[in-house]
């Protein structure tokens, strides 16, 4: 790695608030209350002044702690982690809205940073008025917010209202204006905190064609999002925080996958005992083709394997799979009744081990469940919701236009377009 290609360069940061803690004197006699006030009497007439505050009356919380992190020119970097793990922190320090308590930060170039949909607007000026003062806030000379007005125009799609009091925008209106003038400003390191979750999805994948376009031109993106699906289509290294410590920082996946982990999401593992007298299940897993991954990609193939004994056999025995959304809806399944080799291996008393392969590329981006079924045809069910696994399909890279498909949740058709000219 280059020393000149590191465009932040962070060492030692640590952030430190302290919470302020009001003391209630509810349950204060009145002796209590004198005896205060003639101890502040007399400190007064000694010249004294008290602290304002004892050790007692705070705490210290430390949002950040020793974080060590270096990012090349170029990069687009998710910073994710749950409420409160100090990514807004983060953000502002390098935007030096905030001091660091500790350690040095280090950065090359033009920054640009949209941490508030509102950031540099003043409600009383026109949109015209505010897209001049708020790139001058960001750093744009006049001669160059001139040059690229109407860019930022087209893009934010508010020419209607270009001389109306921004006080009369909509949120989606602020978020689009914000947004354009943030990008057109030409920065090496755009930073960015959730700002994409306040616009329309139309909206929101035009601004990942532009991070994407910035990032071609050699552009650094720093992106906060619970959005996982966006940060894997958009990053391609990770930055993950826990309670204000670095728990990861490298390729986009490997990042996800550890914070995933640390959701203590439900595993992709059942074990048990359950069936009845003709046949027992063990175990029930969905491998990954790569170690340890938490998720799909939608060009992978989900496998379920089973454990399981035959006690009784019986050629009424059907052993089945379904996927299920998160509405609980059956949206596909499969049973061994369908050929009749599956059907005459669950003859064999003693016990097996099965495989089925789920083509994840037919499932748009979402949560699904793999409920196992078992039955005697036309007799009883002895599996049914028992024996549940859930798993998370993304895709590997989102399109750049605007797709109805990726909004829903189900059966994927593929692209088996012919489209004549």
């Amino acid at each position: 790695m280059q020393a000149n290609n590191i465009i932040v360069k962070i060492e030692n940061l640590s952030k430190k608030y302290l919470i302020y803690h009001q003391k209630h004197a509810v349950y204060s006699t009145l002796v209590d209350i004198l005896a205060k006030k003639a101890k502040r009497w007399i400190q007064k007439l000694l010249f004294f002044r008290p602290s304002t505050y004892s050790p007692s009356d705070y705490e210290e919380l430390w949002s950040l702690q020793n974080i060590n992190v270096e990012i090349e020119r170029g990069d687009r970097v998710g910073i994710i982690g749950r409420n409160g793990a100090g990514k807004s922190t983060l953000l502002k320090i390098i935007s030096r809205i905030t001091q660091p308590t500790t350690g040095r930060i280090e950065i090359q170039g033009r920054v640009s940073s949209l941490l508030e949909v509102c950031t540099g607007f003043h409600p009383e000026l026109t949109g015209r008025e505010n897209i001049f003062l708020n790139g001058a806030i960001l750093g744009m000379r006049y001669t160059e917010i001139k040059r690229k007005f109407d860019e930022i125009v087209a893009f934010s799609q508010v020419e209607k209202f270009l001389d109306t009091p921004i006080k009369q925008y909509s949120g989606g209106m602020y978020t689009r204006l914000g947004f354009a003038i943030a990008a057109h400003l030409d920065p090496d390191l755009l930073i960015m905190d959730e700002v994409l979750a306040v616009g329309d999805i139309q909206f929101q994948e035009k601004c990942l064609k532009k991070l994407n376009e910035l990032s071609g031109e050699g552009k650094t993106v720093l992106f906060v999002s619970h959005d996982i699906g966006s940060i894997l289509s958009l990053c391609n290294k990770g930055l993950f925080l826990e309670k204000g410590l670095l728990k990861e920082y490298g390729p986009v996946d490997v990042c996800i996958n550890a914070y995933m982990r640390s959701l203590n999401l439900d595993s992709p593992e059942w074990q048990g005992n359950e069936g009845d007298e003709h046949i027992r299940f063990y175990r029930a897993s969905l491998v990954s083709p790569q170690a340890d991954q938490q998720f799909y990609y939608q060009n992978e193939k989900v496998r379920l394997d089973l454990e399981y004994e035959i006690l009784k056999p019986s050629a009424d025995l059907v052993l089945g799979v379904g996927v299920w959304n998160q509405r609980n809806q059956l949206l596909a399944s499969s049973h061994t009744s369908d050929s009749l080799a599956h059907c005459d291996a669950l003859m064999q008393k003693g016990k097996r081990k099965a495989s089925f392969f789920i083509d994840s590329i037919l499932f748009h981006e979402g949560e699904y469940s793999v409920k196992l079924d078992c039955l005697l045809h036309n007799k009883k069910k002895i599996i049914t919701d028992e024996i549940t696994i859930k798993f998370l399909v993304y895709s590997e890279k989102k399109q750049t236009r605007y797709s109805h498909a990726q909004q829903k949740n189900g059966i994927f058709l593929g692209n088996n377009w012919e489209l004549n000219e």
